[in-house]
């Protein structure tokens, strides 16, 4: 019935390789990580909330990929069904491309389009998803009034109940999508032709691989790059590494002739070839402090969810929904959480800030800044506690810190396994997707994990240190 929907489409916009392998070798692509599953989960969850802005709608999703053609033909029936105002999820196919929008809404004699998006700005990328749902509706003969982006609103500001009218703003994307109309039209067609080719079309391995997004083919197309490839490194932009590597340098003896003894380059170069890590050990000391055994190591969860749980907080606004502190002196363990109820957070602030006056150092491993955390809610003075704070994850990268797979994700887990190569640990997304779990057994392994994490932390730390 169709050929073609709005995530091929994307795909064959970043790549035609990706879209030709999406649609005839599925089975090819690499298994979804427990980072994506969460992503995935939180744009579900703001798409449901955005529906009772348009309340009382009709549901027309599918029970089963079979039944689109069906539902296809009862949504253009509902069009002229006065009795019906909104539609959730509405089919609509056209050059043998489908959509789903999300949201349509009768405007007199016309519908207004709306796809919602959880995020708090509007990227290049949900321009073009508009664009082509509004190409299939004019195709389809839809009278629109309007094509919009729903997304969050970064200045709204819980006070009691979540007030949905405050939460969500809206962005006019129609005449946008109507200069579009020609190109995606052209786009169409080229992808349909690329689909019916009898065998993938070649592409080289370039920047594309990564943006806008993380190709799910990247395990195949690579197959052939080496484990110790120059194309790791990253003290050069991939732009100027993918074009010596496309022109056909495509080993490291080749790729050293570019390069200086005593560059970080070559220092990056000689750690892939040797499996093993690359640190400025001199930047590292400096960065690191003094030694000393009265060392915290402090594993935090922050939950940042797109619609505010707690009078007060913007979306996204972190929350700190756990802790675990584990004494480098003694072995023990300190444990919280507020899995049960979120407003006893800045309850757990207080006891976090009581436990780590104990120690002369407080270690952890994060992408957030605890340190302006906790400057925002008030809970510390700096001069008791915020000194002592030091984040491995900016040390490291300031060290210059590399290993054949921090380039893609500098992480826990890529550096533990670059220390002690004959070892593997979990993701950190295992505890953030088990956290938010209605699942009471999978939030109890929560505790569990972090205070494993944190040994593993501690370990790093301390072979750094050697």
């Amino acid at each position: 019935m169709h050929i073609l929907s709005k995530s091929t489409y994307i795909k064959g916009e970043q790549c035609p390789k990706s879209l030709y392998m999406y649609k005839k070798h599925p089975y090819l692509r690499d298994k979804l990580s427990i980072a994506q599953r969460a992503k995935f989960k939180r744009g579900t969850d703001v798409g449901v909330l955005a529906r009772t802005y348009f309340p009382n709608g009709v549901n027309m999703t599918p029970a089963s990929p079979s039944q689109f053609g069906k539902m296809f033909e009862q949504t253009m029936k509902n069009l002229n069904d006065p009795n019906i105002n909104v539609m959730y999820e509405a089919i609509f196919i056209y050059n043998d491309t489908l959509i789903m929008l999300d949201i349509l809404v009768r405007d007199e004699e016309k519908w207004r389009a709306i796809e919602v998006k959880s995020s708090l700005s509007l990227s290049d990328t949900y321009y073009k998803d508009a664009a082509l749902q509004y190409y299939v509706l004019n195709g389809c003969k839809v009278p629109i009034s309007d094509m919009q982006l729903m997304y969050v609103n970064e200045n709204y500001v819980k006070n009691g109940e979540i007030d949905i009218n405050e939460l969500f703003v809206f962005k006019s994307v129609k005449e946008y999508a109507e200069q579009q109309l020609d190109i995606i039209d052209e786009n169409v067609n080229k992808f349909k032709d690329i689909v019916n080719l009898s065998n993938a079309p070649r592409v080289n391995i370039g920047t594309q691989c990564f943006t806008p997004y993380k190709c799910e083919f990247l395990g195949h197309c690579w197959k052939k790059v080496e484990d110790n490839s120059f194309l790791h490194t990253t003290a050069f932009s991939d732009k100027d590494l993918f074009s010596l590597y496309n022109s056909g340098i495509q080993n490291n003896k080749g790729f050293k002739r570019f390069l200086d003894p005593l560059s970080t380059e070559m220092y990056q170069l000689d750690a892939l070839e040797q499996d093993t890590f690359y640190i400025n050990y001199k930047k590292f000391y400096d960065l690191i402090g003094k030694r000393t055994e009265s060392v915290a190591f402090l594993n935090i969860l922050f939950y940042s969810p797109a619609i505010p749980l707690l009078d007060g907080h913007k979306p996204y606004q972190e929350i700190i929904s756990a802790f675990s502190i584990l004494s480098n002196e003694s072995g023990e363990t300190k444990e919280w959480n507020c899995f049960d109820d979120y407003s006893k957070m800045e309850e757990g602030l207080k006891i976090l800030t009581e436990e780590l006056k104990r120690y002369e150092k407080v270690v952890y491993f994060s992408p957030q800044n605890i340190n302006l955390m906790m400057q925002r809610y008030n809970i510390i003075e700096s001069k008791e506690v915020l000194f002592k704070i030091i984040n491995l994850k900016d040390v490291l990268k300031n060290s210059d810190f590399f290993y054949k797979k921090t380039k893609y994700d500098f992480s826990l887990k890529t550096i533990y396994e670059g220390l002690f190569p004959s070892e593997s640990i979990f993701e950190h997304s295992r505890i953030i997707l088990n956290a938010t779990s209605d699942n009471e057994l999978e939030r109890i392994l929560v505790g569990q994990d972090m205070e494993e994490e944190n040994k593993y932390l501690q370990k790093a730390y301390k072979f750094l240190l050697k």
